[in-house]
């Protein structure tokens, strides 16, 4: 009674603390893809995240708003995900240990950020959880119906957030495991392409209704080629695109995103009760000699995710190493056996009752402090005086607020130039991301610009754009 009190609790704060700003970029996308889904004007940008758009489209007749039908959406999946989290827990441990568990991982202060949020992270993690359940039920009865289940979740998770794929590991591994089951080699070789074409069929429901979408296959494929080139050269924040040494990409994906920000939710309450914990579970560690091989693929393949986010993706952002936490957290209580003993358990009631409290703040603070981009256009609305403004990404939340100001993104330090001369009887404003991109090409004019103003909001909900300084062109 006590654990389901707190879920409906959880839950009911979280859709009171849904998300009603579009906090950057991808937010609009995702915002604009609910009420009018296009690819070819980024609503939302490639590859449309079809199932969670799916889920918002669902939700919006009712609810008005695609922000708050997005963000109750993930809370929605995220409360399901309590479901495959209990019975991964439950083969090893009490009903009463179990439910303690994980009402940890379901407390965990990041999960309460991602699932009140518009992106699909919070909503591709329930599913995740869904899908390594699903795995473990292959494995432990191969050759059984329950071979398709993870196909099929696997297909639902890459129409929810694609960067997932390393994730598909887990398939390798049960496919790998099933070949003690064959006499031949001629029969795995069938089976695995019977579970290759059922796989990619399940793959083709949400890949199909995208191309129908697009008009075409031609025209799908340009979309797919030029997001993957702007991915990988341009904007992504992959390792091919970014000048950042490889050892301080590592520190921060790790340090930084990973404990810090993902784990910890910067709180050193939480780091000291997890640091009690891991510290119990390494010492029981060393006295058990069983090792669960299914949970040895679960940290497998977050290693894998790790180094796949590690070169591939934005590490500015701590939600792409997010489901990271929650398995980590899981193999952390997993090691725990025999007996519970009485500080392991208070450590536990104080971790829930800890990050319920940073995680409750935190979706408050969300919900009602506007995020620094919006402090900036309100700002902008009471200048009486014409003027333009020159951004970055700013822009996309300019366009989707429909300020009535002018507002230009620019790309170069010679379109600025060019645009100035189009202003003389304005004044000309720039952001401070502006300026760095001048600068990275070459252009320091810091000594042409006087600051305005600035705004901020937290670095847990805008990572790239929560410091924001306004900048007024002086120069002739």
């Amino acid at each position: 009674m006590t654990f389901l009190i707190f879920v409906i609790y959880t839950f009911i704060l979280r859709i009171q603390y849904a998300s009603s700003y579009a906090r950057s970029w991808d937010q609009v996308d995702f915002a604009l893809g609910v009420t009018e889904f296009d690819l070819f004007t980024m609503q939302p940008h490639f590859p449309g995240y079809p199932y969670f758009i799916l889920g918002g489209m669902l939700l919006h007749p009712f609810l008005g708003d695609p922000l708050q039908s997005l963000s109750i959406f993930n809370s929605i999946l995220t409360l399901s995900s309590i479901i495959p989290i209990y019975l991964l827990f439950k083969r090893k441990y009490s009903s009463v240990t179990t439910l303690l568990f994980v009402a940890l991982i379901h407390s965990l202060s990041y999960i309460w950020v991602l699932s009140t949020e518009v992106m699909s992270e919070a909503a591709a993690i329930s599913v995740l959880c869904w899908y390594v359940w699903s795995l473990y039920q292959s494995y432990k009865k191969p050759g059984s119906i329950w071979g398709l289940l993870p196909l099929l979740l696997f297909s639902i998770l890459m129409g929810i957030r694609l960067s997932y794929l390393p994730f598909g590991l887990g398939l390798l591994l049960i496919w790998w495991y099933e070949r003690k089951r064959f006499k031949t080699k001629q029969y795995y070789i069938l089976f695995i392409l019977k579970q290759l074409l059922i796989a990619i069929s399940f793959q083709l429901i949400w890949v199909i209704a995208l191309v129908i979408s697009t008009g075409g296959i031609s025209l799908f494929t340009e979309l797919a080629f030029g997001f993957v080139t702007g991915h990988f050269t341009e904007w992504g924040g992959a390792v091919t695109a970014d000048s950042m040494p490889i050892w301080k990409r590592l520190y921060t994906l790790l340090v930084y995103n990973l404990l810090w920000k993902t784990l910890l939710a910067e709180s050193w309450i939480i780091a000291c009760l997890y640091g009690g914990l891991i510290l119990l579970s390494v010492f029981h560690i060393t006295k058990t000699k069983k090792v669960d091989t299914f949970n040895l693929w679960v940290l497998l393949v977050c290693v894998f995710y790790f180094v796949w986010v590690l070169f591939a993706q934005n590490i500015d952002k701590p939600r792409h190493i997010a489901p990271v936490i929650v398995f980590l957290v899981y193999l952390i209580l997993w090691s725990f056996g025999g007996r519970m003993r009485i500080l392991f358990l208070t450590f536990c009631f104080a971790l829930i009752m800890v990050q319920s409290w940073i995680g409750i703040t935190l979706v408050k603070e969300k919900a009602t402090n506007p995020p620094a981009v919006y402090q900036l256009s309100n700002y902008l609305t009471k200048i009486d005086e014409p003027f333009v403004i020159y951004t970055w990404e700013e822009s996309r939340v300019m366009e989707y607020l429909k300020v009535n100001y002018s507002y230009n993104k620019i790309y170069t330090y010679e379109q600025f130039q060019n645009r100035l001369a189009y202003n003389k009887d304005k004044r000309v404003f720039l952001t401070d991301h502006v300026l760095r991109g001048f600068e990275i090409q070459g252009y320091n004019i810091r000594d042409h610009v006087r600051k305005v103003s600035e705004f901020h909001s937290s670095d847990l909900f805008d990572p790239v754009y929560n410091n924001l300084y306004l900048y007024e062109w002086i120069s002739d």
